[in-house]
């Protein structure tokens, strides 16, 4: 590779420079950064010796070839007159070449000059402008200050704990006395990043990601690596042998070729970083890794990543794409998710390997602020029922009563606005369907997860390829299908159209059916049902037993969620859908109360099971005293918890 490409590759940040073969030019290149930016009061960068190390010649010649750079590039006048020099000299022999017409000797001799002396200049002219070195200045003294900290916030620095007095940088570290303004912080992936939530104003937050800072030198040699690493996955590596190439000890062989003095703690933070970008999701994998996020969305380019923190709500993070990286960044998305996106199909919505759900609009065809994304994450464990009642979003009397509803096969809807946890409820309570009974849940994205083993979960599938017209199947032809498989209960992740008719006629021939709606109340819900472009018929409500209904709401600087009233639906005389509040939650004493006294399910509950007033009290006691114990206890799995629930409603 001749000198001017090793010139291109660094002044474009990217390529791949042959992992065994670097050239001495390019070597020669980083150890004259080394100096120039000391001078500029810079961190300074160790020498690296040539990867060429058992060819002699190449030896000679590179240190030849750095004395040469290294007098051109000082910042010193002679410097800067022989600099002028070669490069005026480089430029002059290429113009006579190229315009006057001489004897072919002459002119091979001339080309020759003029392309050494250009491969000599062009190194010397990448370390000017690295360092800044471009007019003569004096060097620091040596009781000079060190300067601004190069390492960055969060870093700390130890002398001398490098290579040739090199600067030693430590992880990032958790202060122990933060700032008053700093209302939580918290490792998310220790030792290398943390969060830190701290407030902005009266009402304002902010979210902030520290990583470990990089030198000049790192991200050049992180760069390397990583374009390494990139073509040995693509070009060089069976699926088979794909794991190993990922291992630490190969990973660190190949750092090891491009700075052979590289310290234990540099090939840790190397690698942290070569793992966030290949196997992760590059600047938001802290996030991603981080519980308590619920969304991450990004408006445009030049726009701070919003978060929505489960206890202070929405928040901008100190994570900002330009427009070529939030572009690139789209594409890794929708490649993780397996879908394909283009300026023909902007938009994707899709589910990451992780459970995630991910909607993408790619470039500025339908978004004048360019490619845009949201991910809606989802605990990696699912929420249960104990979850519901730990966060007050749920009593014990009231879950108890859901419990032995949907135990005996009661049908129910979950309505409420976005983020308000519909799903989650709806997953936690679908833990009291009885371990054996037929599941079969539908959805557009996966979200539900079951401990239970009678259990076949399906999803939708959408084809946008380009010429191919059929193929794809909604929720409507799902709900179908499962109705030819004897489910005894039906769980669609959302209602939305034509599927809801085909849902209340499997409630109608007898299937359970558990399912959420975006409605504001059971008023909303019932208004949604009944009308375009839902429509279902009046008289079909007979057989939807309860709509339970939950919202969002900001207590001081916390959000919570809460199950705001659970009503009991019929159909009057005169065709009409009429809702029977049950429970309702007080909002100024966060407590939830029973409103009415009889219960048209509990009254069928005890006529199927023969159960005298008593003997019902009893039952929904003993089902409120299972929570009690249950927090006490904490059952180590979810599969732990879904026994005992078992083991009680028998």
């Amino acid at each position: 590779m001749m000198p001017g490409t090793v010139l291109s590759t660094i002044l474009s940040g990217c390529g791949s420079i042959p992992a065994l073969v670097i050239p001495a030019a390019a070597l020669s290149l980083l150890k004259i950064l080394q100096e120039t930016t000391s001078v500029s009061h810079a961190s300074e960068i160790p020498q690296i010796p040539p990867a060429t190390e058992n060819d002699p010649n190449a030896r000679g010649s590179e240190s030849a070839f750095h004395r040469l750079v290294d007098r051109i590039s000082r910042p010193t006048v002679p410097s800067l007159a022989a600099f002028a020099a070669v490069a005026g000299l480089a430029l002059i022999t290429g113009t006579v070449v190229l315009f006057i017409d001489l004897p072919l000797p002459v002119m091979g001799i001339l080309s020759l000059v003029s392309l050494s002396l250009l491969a000599l200049a062009a190194p010397a002219l990448v370390c000017r402008a690295f360092g800044g070195v471009w007019l003569p200045k004096p060097l620091p003294s040596p009781s000079a200050g060190t300067g601004p900290d190069p390492a960055g916030p969060g870093i700390e620095e130890s002398p001398g704990s490098g290579p040739s007095g090199e600067t030693g940088r430590l992880l990032p570290y958790l202060p122990a006395d933060p700032s008053p303004s700093v209302i939580s912080q918290y490792w998310v992936s220790e030792p290398f990043a943390y969060v830190t939530i701290a407030q902005e104003g009266v009402e304002r937050f902010r979210y902030t990601v520290t990583e470990p800072a990089l030198t000049g030198k790192e991200m050049i040699v992180l760069q390397e690596t990583y374009a390494r690493l990139r073509d040995l996955v693509i070009y060089d590596t069976s699926e088979k042998d794909r794991e190993r190439k990922f291992q630490p000890e190969f990973v660190n062989t190949i750092i090891r070729q491009f700075d052979p003095d590289v310290t234990d703690e540099q090939l840790r933070i190397l690698n942290y970083y070569l793992s966030r970008d290949l196997a992760g999701y590059g600047s938001l994998d802290p996030i991603m890794k981080d519980p308590d996020i619920e969304d991450i969305s990004c408006n445009g380019y030049d726009l701070p990543v919003f978060v929505f923190n489960r206890a202070y709500g929405s928040l901008p993070t100190n994570i900002i794409f330009t427009k070529e990286t939030i572009n690139q960044f789209v594409l890794k998305l929708a490649q993780k998710a397996n879908k394909q996106v283009s300026l023909s199909n902007p938009l994707v919505d899709a589910t990451l390997p992780d459970g995630a759900r991910i909607q993408i609009t790619y470039s500025d065809v339908v978004s004048t602020r360019g490619s845009s994304f949201t991910i809606r994450r989802f605990r990696a464990e699912p929420m249960t029922p104990l979850d519901l009642v730990r966060y007050g979003t749920y009593n014990a009397e009231t879950l108890a009563f859901l419990w032995l509803a949907i135990e005996h096969r009661k049908s129910l809807i979950v309505a409420g606005g976005t983020a308000s946890g519909k799903t989650s409820t709806m997953n936690a309570v679908s833990l009291f369907i009885p371990q054996n009974a037929k599941i079969v849940s539908l959805e557009d994205t996966r979200e539900i997860q079951l401990p239970h083993r009678n259990w076949l979960p399906t999803v939708t599938r959408e084809l946008n390829i380009p010429g191919i017209k059929g193929g794809d199947i909604d929720l409507f032809t799902l709900l179908k299908a499962s109705m030819r498989q004897r489910p005894e209960y039906i769980i669609v992740g959302e209602v939305r159209g034509a599927e809801a008719q085909t849902l209340f006629q499997a409630m109608n021939t007898g299937h359970a059916t558990l399912s959420t709606i975006h409605a504001g109340s059971v008023g909303e819900a019932i208004n949604r049902l009944t009308h375009d472009p839902i429509n279902v018929p009046p008289v079909m409500f007979t057989a939807l037993d309860l709509v339970v209904v939950q919202g969002i709401y900001t207590s001081g600087k916390t959000r919570i969620r809460r199950c705001l009233s659970i009503h009991e639906i019929s159909v009057n005389a005169n065709g009409q859908v009429a809702a029977t509040p049950l429970y309702e939650w007080h909002v100024r004493t966060d407590t939830f109360r029973r409103v009415s006294e009889t219960s048209k399910v509990l009254a069928e509950i005890a006529f199927l099971r023969g159960w005298s007033d008593e003997e019902l009290a009893a039952e929904l006691k003993r089902r409120e005293e299972f929570f009690a114990r249950a927090l006490q206890e904490q059952p180590e799995t979810i599969m732990d918890l879904a026994n005992a629930i078992h083991d009680l409603g028998e």
